[in-house]
């Protein structure tokens, strides 16, 4: 079994390498990495969920087409997860065993952090990210690194923002479980139960103490449910 990670706005593929101390080893840990963005950042830089999933689907494909895995994205990654499973239908690959979607409500659901991210300056998206505890990245003391960690999360926003899928387009084809933070300020207002429109199969909710990244004071519970939902 395999078990994708899809980036949040802003993050990297190691955003994810402490689960790994919580899952077996039998289970193939595979964070996936956007193009342009650390790992990958001397490859174009891709600024619409659409481009992403397709660059991941192609990059990824032998492992999706091999039928066994499951996939995790939190935030800015459920649209991610989103798309990239509705691609990889729309090409004949099989559903996935289960999606686990987190910190973000269903995407075709109204709910934008900006009326228009487009016009919205950089200061004005890392100032709001910052003040609402939504950014991953921590401070630096290297002015040039953090400058360019805001403007890949303002790259990151925008593309999100911009984004949206109706349920008619999208069968995951499988059991979900959506993850949330009960202080998630982006959340409040969300009923996270409209994930159920995107499956045919069960949609479990689960509510954790914590703001948009409460997973890092439940990492284990988290990785204990992911196993348990996966059989192994």
């Amino acid at each position: 079994m395999v078990l994708f990670f899809l980036p949040h706005a802003g993050g990297s593929a190691k955003s994810y390498s402490s689960f790994k101390r919580y899952l077996p080893k039998e289970l193939k840990v595979v964070p996936m990495e956007l193009s342009g963005r650390f790992t990958r950042s001397s490859e174009p830089m891709l600024t619409d969920i659409t481009s992403c999933a397709s660059d991941l689907l192609e990059r990824h494909s032998e492992l999706i087409s091999q039928g066994q895995y499951a996939v995790f994205g939190h935030s800015m990654g459920t649209l991610l997860a989103s798309e990239l499973i509705r691609q990889a239908k729309e090409k004949g690959l099989s559903s996935p065993a289960h999606v686990f979607l987190s910190g973000r409500c269903a995407p075709d659901e109204p709910v934008k952090c900006f009326p228009d991210s487009d016009k919205a300056s950089d200061e004005r998206i890392v100032e709001f990210f910052s003040a609402n505890e939504l950014s991953g990245n921590a401070p630096v003391s290297d002015e040039d690194l953090m400058k360019m960690l805001n403007r890949l999360l303002c790259t990151d926003v925008r593309m999100a923002e911009s984004f949206s899928l109706p349920a008619s387009a999208l069968d995951f084809g499988c059991d979900i479980t959506v993850f949330y933070g009960t202080e998630d300020v982006l959340l409040q207002s969300v009923d996270m139960n409209g994930w159920s429109r995107f499956t045919s199969g069960s949609c479990e909710i689960v509510p954790m103490s914590g703001g948009h990244f409460y997973y890092q004071q439940h990492k284990e519970e988290v990785c204990r449910i992911i196993c348990k939902r996966l059989g192994i």
